[in-house]
């Protein structure tokens, strides 16, 4: 399906730090320091790192409530300033409300992936029964269905899931930065045949390949820029759950979008691809910040019959294409890493 801007997550980020502003919160008892640092956690450029805890008390505080056999909804209700619950299920809950509950509920389900040194990774984890994200769901919606909507304790990422991704963004970093020591050293010996193999068709010249050298090490820096910044943030796109047309994507950027967010789709965890596991979530990872970082193209992926080696007789995949192409990038990256097996390269048709 096609998006719009109301469809991307920045303008829903925009949306929350909006609601936030509320003054009909709580404005008094304990759950006015969540709400304080709520506002403070939310910032025009993605998520305050020291106020992740604001994430983490909403879920306590519903766990906690659950024990007593208070429901989530009833908890994300009072958290949203509600004094009243609805005695009727069918009686509507006023938009300003649902947006103040939309705005609480989007950081309830909002982790951060925290590994060794600056890595942070933010993951954004819905129930399974959202079809769009929260502002846009529950708008409408009267008690009942509301309530099924903050009842739902299911999470679309896995725990093992959200590790999985931050092992993929951690080991992204390590991959980029492996090739920069390559672009950054064409003349160093085995360097230039790296960067040939990928970026090399039949006119290319070593001046070339110089000139695409410092192209990728320029790009390769903003890729690496992103990952460390602590506000990449994965998500996937409530709107096409359950959608079949999208059974097949892996995942997808956009990249004027403001906020760094990657948008996970259900192909990322299946082993359908020629990579698999770690190996294959790192090369979706590169490709997809190849796209938003360095504006590249998807002129050929890597399972196409005519393989990822430049032609200069095929005008859909010269060298100058293959240096603006994702999967181009994302299978350098790999190789400069060193874990590409003899068997990768025959899948890919470049020499090894």
């Amino acid at each position: 399906m096609s998006y719009t801007v109301k469809d991307l997550y920045t303008t829903r980020h925009a949306e929350i730090i909006q609601s936030l502003k509320s003054t009909e919160y709580p404005g008094s008892g304990d759950w006015v320091p969540v709400i304080v640092d709520a506002r403070a956690l939310v910032v025009e450029t993605g998520y305050n790192v020291e106020k992740y805890k604001a994430a983490e008390a909403l879920r306590k505080r519903v766990a906690a409530a659950n024990k007593k056999n208070v429901k989530p909804a009833a908890t994300m209700l009072t958290a949203a300033g509600v004094t009243s619950l609805p005695s009727n299920g069918s009686k509507s809950i006023p938009a300003n409300v649902a947006k103040r509950i939309a705005a609480l509920e989007m950081l309830r389900h909002l982790w951060l992936i925290k590994k060794t040194g600056s890595h942070k990774l933010w993951v954004l984890s819905l129930p399974e029964g959202y079809r769009d994200w929260p502002a846009a769901d529950l708008a409408g919606k009267d008690y009942e269905n509301i309530s099924n909507r903050l009842n739902d304790e299911t999470s679309h990422f896995s725990e093992d899931d959200r590790k999985h991704l931050s092992q993929a963004t951690q080991n992204g970093l390590k991959w980029v930065q492996k090739a920069m020591a390559v672009a950054a050293s064409p003349k160093k010996k085995g360097n230039l045949d790296i960067i040939k193999r990928w970026f090399a068709d039949e006119n290319s010249t070593d001046e070339d390949m110089h000139t695409a050298a410092a192209t990728l090490n320029a790009g390769l820096k903003q890729i690496a820029g992103v990952i460390k910044s602590t506000f990449l943030l994965i998500t996937d796109m409530p709107l096409d759950r359950g959608d079949a047309t999208k059974k097949n994507t892996n995942a997808f950027v956009f990249s004027g979008e403001k906020i760094d967010v990657i948008y996970v789709e259900a192909a990322f965890f299946s082993n359908a691809d020629m990579f698999k596991d770690l190996k294959n979530w790192t090369r979706i990872v590169v490709h997809e910040l190849s796209h938003r970082a360095c504006k590249t193209d998807d002129h050929r992926y890597r399972h196409n019959k005519a393989g990822l080696k430049p032609d200069a007789a095929d005008p859909n995949f010269t060298a100058a294409k293959a240096l603006a192409n994702a999967d181009s990038w994302a299978m350098f990256c790999m190789d400069c890493s060193g874990e590409m097996v003899k068997g990768d390269y025959t899948k890919v048709k470049v020499a090894a």
